[in-house]
């Protein structure tokens, strides 16, 4: 493969990942919380009652995402994605017919299934499978698309919001997600290995990795390190980014402000995510995921100061942070243990992340309504911050001897 056909490659493959995220993530986390002040005055609800939404989606999404990884890895990324993304448009023009919070809950427990199919771990599994040179700088401009809907989204639903009201928003945003998996369907291509079974730790030819099973993988001291080292991030990172717009709303900022400050941290989050990918093709990408936790520990700190003056030092550090740690969290797992089971491997680290996701997303607005601040509950992230950061230390490279008696 010439240098022009590579960088086409990574390039295109890349995109539409960023492009596939942006909605996926976008239209079904990041960009929902616009919405919120309208929800909440006119069902009224307690903040805990509508941010149980978020533990119902992350925690039925970890409970599935074991057995999507695996029917990933069996039927194909390129048929899960368009699926997933058709179920999402779906379930956006059904958000705007909901007439109690139990309709809400339903909608985001089948986000579940919805963002599993065509989410990060099958935009990982479709850039890994396609781009073999400078992988991580792909993975790194493919994952942006998270952040990046963070960017678009909210903005785009403000306007809507403004022009047709919450309800007319969500019709307006279902049409996205179909013209992206006709997008799909049309220009991906399938790729079939030629000997798609994996019963031991082997180093593929193709992609350069050594393909672990599943099996083989959970043996590993560093397999649960990553799971539980997810927990605690996923559950900090949600916990603050579910509950942001409340909690500068609590800090008298308007609707509009609130808006701008979180996609300028979405913005920041997205550089992250891209020179961290650049990063893991020059410097080892163990010591970065250690500087990129300091990093967010320093912000949450800031956060949890509970100061108008400190928000924007604080946004600042954790999007540095947590967008550097998001990209190495998913390339440290395919680089550690392959791609042939990443959709099994993935999806198992998966089960970890989303129970914490869920979890940050509800208890933060539990603790904030029991305590009448956001500021308890973001000193508890600190803390959990510092242990994801000691269990850092065990994650790191598997030495070639244990690779090969994985199996024995």
């Amino acid at each position: 493969m010439s240098e022009k056909q590579t960088f086409g490659v990574l390039f295109g493959i890349a995109i539409l990942g960023t492009i596939t995220l942006v909605v996926t993530n976008g239209m079904t986390i990041s960009g929902i919380g616009v919405f919120d002040t309208a929800i909440l005055e006119e069902f009224g609800l307690t903040r805990s009652e509508l941010k149980l939404r978020g533990l119902i989606n992350l925690v039925a999404s970890s409970v599935i995402m074991p057995f999507v990884g695996a029917t990933i890895d069996r039927f194909g990324v390129k048929k899960m994605l368009v699926i997933g993304l058709l179920f999402i448009a779906g379930l956006l023009y059904s958000y705007s017919l909901v007439e109690a919070a139990w309709h809400m809950y339903v909608i985001h427990f089948l986000f579940a299934f919805a963002v599993s199919a065509a989410g990060t771990l099958a935009v990982i599994i479709m850039v890994s499978q396609r781009v073999k040179s400078k992988r991580g700088t792909a993975i790194g401009i493919a994952l942006a698309g998270t952040s990046l809907g963070g960017v678009i989204v909210p903005q785009i639903g403000l306007r809507l919001l403004n022009n047709f009201g919450w309800r007319g928003a969500f019709q307006w945003e279902s049409i996205v997600p179909v013209l992206i998996a006709i997008a799909i369907f049309i220009l991906l291509k399938p790729i079939k290995y030629k000997n798609k079974s994996v019963d031991t730790a082997v180093t593929d030819e193709e992609t350069g990795l050594v393909e672990f099973t599943i099996k083989d993988a959970i043996k590993t001291p560093v397999f649960w390190a990553i799971c539980f080292a997810g927990i605690f991030c996923f559950y900090s990172i949600l916990g603050i980014i579910d509950n942001l717009f409340l909690y500068l709303s609590e800090l008298n900022f308007t609707t509009e402000q609130a808006t701008n400050a979180f996609s300028i941290f979405f913005a920041i989050i997205l550089i992250a995510k891209l020179s961290s990918g650049v990063a893991t093709d020059y410097i080892n990408e163990h010591m970065l995921f250690k500087i990129q936790l300091v990093l967010m520990i320093s912000g949450a700190a800031l956060l949890a100061v509970n100061s108008a003056d400190l928000i924007w030092p604080s946004l600042i550090l954790l999007g540095l942070g947590w967008g550097g740690l998001y990209t190495l969290f998913n390339y440290i797992i395919i680089t550690t243990f392959g791609v042939k089971s990443a959709g099994k491997i993935g999806g198992a680290i998966s089960f970890f992340e989303g129970v914490g996701s869920g979890l940050g997303m509800w208890l933060t607005a539990v603790i904030a309504d029991s305590t009448g601040s956001y500021s308890i509950s973001f000193w508890f992230i600190v803390g959990l911050l510092c242990v994801a950061l000691a269990i850092s230390f065990f994650i790191k490279p598997i030495v070639p001897e244990n690779k090969s008696i994985l199996s024995n």
